[in-house]
């Protein structure tokens, strides 16, 4: 005889509903877009031991990566002696810091202090032997740095770009001070513009048309962003924001800006000079922590699986895409390309590209916007909202910021349409890359999956990607 279940009574005797069984948790796809980039919304823990086994790991990849690029795969081999400097200073003036300085937490004030002097040394002696070498014709800077402010003048025009290099990384420390004299302050914000200025425009080089005037828009630009900065250290914010805020723009802004002093003359570690400014006074110097920001390159073996089912779904959906909006182009298809072109553009894609993308696109303007959206939302907002919400606006910007990308000579879509596919590939190819910020809350698998994605395109396709090596 089956009986059933007795039924609970309250004090007074009545029966009470039984309670319904919970349900089974589901596994299904939606249920894990929904709870997954949840992750990021927390603080994490890393291991920064691993961490430094990866960055010196990660830096002998990447030097023989660029080494074998400019050796075999350059439109001009370079010869060996250039060809190792360049590898050296892309990696060690470049890249190493980014990834050494996310292994621990340091004093950021001595770290910042003696980052300045190392890097204006480095950046000194490797100029000094690239244009002592026989073919230092070969170095992209050559040609304009010999005659940046003074015609032939190689040393000295050295001396003065190094000047307004210190003047570019100092200003951005000195703001951040709340004692420092306004007087100081605005002698190095000067002396940095005079440089942006002179560099940038062909008032007195005679490596510029005298039409060039690029330098006339930034250097007005500069001191606004400077002015914006100072006022803000002198008026700061009665309650400061939870988080990353609207506060911190023009720090973010200046020390992106740091990459037009690298531009003109063009060095191929720029952009990572501009990356470790970038870390040092927004990610380090705001004092949040380097939890808060993601700012992590530990790898797990769990995040593997991770990597590898989100390559294969972006593959299955960016490649058929790419294929019918003509941007991969199937006429140069190649179904078996070199294993030493697979080596190089995966590693220098991920290198070179990815870890600059996803430090400032995911441990920067993702976390701007998760805080951003928690302090305005507060409790109103779920937490999948506020994931999805800075997934969904860091992955759309991502996509924009791509429009000024040009097309190849043998493109076959129109200009506009180009930048229209340009836009909306790079959009859904950041989904991916933001997902896997949000489920791991470190950046290596963003950038691994960054490398193969942009490589897949080149080495297998053809496309048109930017590829700055």
């Amino acid at each position: 005889m089956i009986i059933p279940p007795a039924r609970s009574c309250d004090r007074h005797g009545s029966r009470m509903p039984m309670p319904k069984p919970l349900s089974q948790p589901q596994h299904s796809l939606r249920d894990w877009l929904a709870t997954a980039p949840q992750g990021f919304l927390h603080s994490p823990r890393f291991s920064s031991r691993r961490e430094q086994q990866v960055a010196i790991a990660a830096c002998v990849l990447w030097f023989w990566a660029q080494l074998l690029y400019l050796r075999y795969l350059s439109a001009t081999p370079w010869p060996w002696l250039e060809s190792l400097l360049e590898s050296t200073a892309v990696v060690m003036i470049g890249g190493f810091p980014v990834l050494w300085w996310a292994s621990d937490q340091r004093d950021c004030a001595k770290l910042a202090q003696r980052w300045q002097g190392r890097l204006l040394l480095s950046l000194g002696l490797y100029m000094a032997i690239g244009l002592a070498l026989p073919e230092a014709s070969r170095f992209p800077w050559h040609r304009v740095l010999t005659n940046l402010i003074f015609a032939d003048q190689g040393g000295l025009n050295l001396l003065i770009f190094l000047g307004g290099v210190g003047a570019m990384v100092r200003v951005p420390f000195l703001l951040r001070q709340n004692t420092t004299p306004p007087p100081l302050l605005w002698a190095w914000i000067g002396g940095a513009t005079l440089y942006l200025l002179l560099s940038h425009s062909g008032l007195v080089s005679p490596a510029f048309p005298k039409g060039y005037s690029e330098g006339f828009l930034l250097a007005p630009l500069y001191l606004l962003l400077c002015a914006w900065g100072d006022w803000q250290r002198r008026h700061p914010p009665p309650t400061s924001a939870t988080g990353l805020g609207w506060q911190e723009m023009p720090f973010i802004a200046l020390s992106l800006f740091s990459l037009y002093w690298f531009s003109t003359p063009y060095f191929r570690f720029g952009p990572f000079v501009a990356l470790q400014l970038f870390i040092l006074v927004i990610i380090l110097g705001k004092g949040l922590g380097r939890s808060h920001f993601g700012y992590s390159f530990e790898p797990r073996w769990r995040d593997a699986r991770l990597l590898a089912a989100l390559f294969l779904v972006a593959s299955a959906i960016l490649v058929p895409l790419g294929t019918l909006l003509g941007f991969l182009p199937l006429a140069k298809f190649n179904l078996t390309p070199s294993p030493l072109a697979v080596f190089v553009y995966v590693t220098l894609f991920a290198m070179r590209v990815g870890i600059f993308e996803e430090v400032i696109f995911r441990s920067g303007l993702m976390i701007l916007v998760r805080d951003l959206l928690r302090h305005y939302g507060g409790d109103r907002w779920r937490p999948g909202v506020i994931a999805w919400g800075a997934i969904l606006s860091c992955s759309l910007l991502f996509g924009v910021l791509h429009v000024g990308n040009e097309p190849s000579a043998d493109m076959q879509l129109p200009l506009m349409a180009y930048r229209g596919v340009y836009i909306l590939m790079a959009s859904l190819a950041s989904i991916f890359y933001c997902l896997a910020f949000a489920c791991t809350q470190r950046l290596w698998v963003g950038v691994l999956l960054h490398g193969l994605v942009d490589a897949i395109a080149v080495v297998f396709f053809g496309a048109a990607l930017v590829a700055p090596f």
